[in-house]
C-alpha cells in the first residue's frame, strides 16, 4: 500500500491549524468568559423576550422592558435583603472570635473526658477542623468578593453582549444554519429543541427546589433563634444547586453556626435541616423535577465527582446539565446509527 505523503501532509497542517485555535482561545479565556455570560445569559432571557414581543412590542423594546424589570427586581431584593445581610455580616466577623473560643472550649473539655484515645483523637481532630473551616469561610468569603470585583466587568459586558445576541436571534441562527445542508439543519434543529427542552426543565425545576430549601432553612433558623438567618439561607439554597451533595454542605454552616451558642441548638438545627432534606427529595424533587432527565444516580454522581475535580465548584454546578445535553446527543447519534444499519 502506497503512502500518501499529500494527506498526511494536510492532517498534520489540519493538526498544526486547529492546536494553534485551541492555544489562541487559551490565551483569550479572559474575552471567551464574558462572551459565554453573556450567551449565557441570552439563552436564560430568551424566552421572557419572546413573550414579551408576542404582545406586539419590537424586540428591542421588549428586550430593554425585561431588562427594566430585572433591575427593578435586582434593587428591590437588595433594599430588602442588603441591610440584614450587612448587619449579618458585621456580626459574624466580630463573633468569630468567640466562636473559635468555644471551639478550643470544647476540645479542652473532651482531652478531659474519659473515652478511648482513638475516639479522643478523632473529635479533637474534628474540633480542629471546625475551627479552621470558620477561618478558611471568612477568608474565601472576602477572597470570593475581591474576585467578584476582578470579573466585574464581564459582568458588565455581558448583558451588552446578550442584548445583540438576542436582538440578533435569528441572524445568527441562519447564519450558522447556513453552514449545513438542508438535511443537516433539520436534523440540528431537532437535535438543537431536544437540549433546549431538557435543559429549560432542570433549570426551572432545580432554581424552585433551591429557592425551597434556602427559605426554609432561613425560616427554620429565625424560629429556633439562630443567628445570621439571611446568609445561612442564602448558603443552603446555592448550595442546594449542587445536586446530592449539596444538601450536606448547605446543612453544614447553619449546624456550626448553632453549635456556637449551644450544643442543643445544633442539634435542633441539625433536626429541622434534616426534615427539610427530607420533605425536598421525598415530596419537592420528584414532583418538580419527575424523571425528566432520565439519568440513574450512579451516573449523576460520578459527573458531579468529575466535574468536581476538573474545575472546581463550577464544575459540579454545570456537570448534571452538561451530562444531560450529552445524554440526548448520544442518544440522537445511536438512533441515527440504528436507521442507517437498517
Amino acid at each position: 500500500m502506497q503512502f500518501d505523503t499529500g494527506r498526511a501532509t494536510r492532517y498534520l497542517l489540519f493538526l498544526a491549524l486547529l492546536a494553534g485555535i485551541i492555544y489562541f482561545l487559551y490565551l483569550l479565556r479572559e474575552v471567551l468568559l464574558v462572551f459565554g455570560l453573556g450567551a449565557l445569559l441570552a439563552y436564560l432571557l430568551f424566552r421572557p423576550v419572546s413573550y414579551i414581543a408576542q404582545k406586539g412590542i419590537k424586540r428591542v423594546w421588549a428586550i430593554l422592558i425585561l431588562y427594566l424589570l430585572v433591575l427593578v427586581a435586582i434593587a428591590l431584593l437588595l433594599l430588602l435583603l442588603l441591610p440584614g445581610m450587612i448587619k449579618e455580616l458585621s456580626e459574624l466577623a466580630r463573633l468569630l472570635p468567640d466562636y473559635v473560643q468555644k471551639f478550643e472550649q470544647l476540645a479542652s473539655r473532651l482531652d478531659h473526658m474519659q473515652m478511648p484515645a482513638e475516639l479522643k483523637t478523632g473529635l479533637n481532630d474534628s474540633i480542629n477542623q471546625g475551627r479552621t473551616s470558620i477561618y478558611n469561610t471568612l477568608n474565601n468569603f472576602i477572597g470570593g468578593f475581591y474576585n467578584f470585583l476582578g470579573k466585574l466587568m464581564a459582568l458588565i459586558f455581558s448583558p451588552i453582549l446578550a442584548f445583540y445576541i438576542m436582538n440578533d436571534w435569528e441572524k445568527i441562527k441562519e447564519s450558522f444554519l447556513n453552514l449545513l445542508s438542508p438535511r443537516a439543519r433539520r436534523q440540528c434543529s431537532t437535535l438543537a429543541e431536544q437540549i433546549d427542552s431538557v435543559l429549560i426543565e432542570f433549570l426551572k425545576g432545580h432554581l424552585m427546589v433551591a429557592g425551597f430549601v434556602g427559605s426554609m432553612v432561613g425560616i427554620a433558623a429565625v424560629l429556633l433563634g439562630v443567628r445570621f438567618p439571611l446568609l445561612l439561607g442564602l448558603v443552603a439554597g446555592i448550595a442546594d444547586l449542587i445536586p446530592y451533595f449539596g444538601a450536606f454542605l448547605g446543612a453544614v454552616p447553619a449546624i456550626l453556626v448553632a453549635l456556637g451558642s449551644s450544643l442543643q441548638l445544633a442539634m435542633y438545627m441539625a433536626v429541622a435541616v434534616l426534615l427539610i432534606q427530607q420533605v425536598e427529595s421525598n415530596i419537592i424533587t420528584p414532583r418538580i423535577m419527575s424523571s425528566k432527565l432520565g439519568i440513574h444516580p450512579l451516573l449523576l454522581v460520578f459527573a458531579l465527582l468529575s466535574g468536581g475535580k476538573l474545575l472546581g465548584i463550577w464544575g459540579m454546578l454545570f456537570a448534571v446539565p452538561i451530562l444531560a445535553t450529552l445524554k440526548v446527543i448520544v442518544r440522537w447519534a445511536y438512533l441515527k446509527l440504528v436507521s442507517v444499519k437498517q
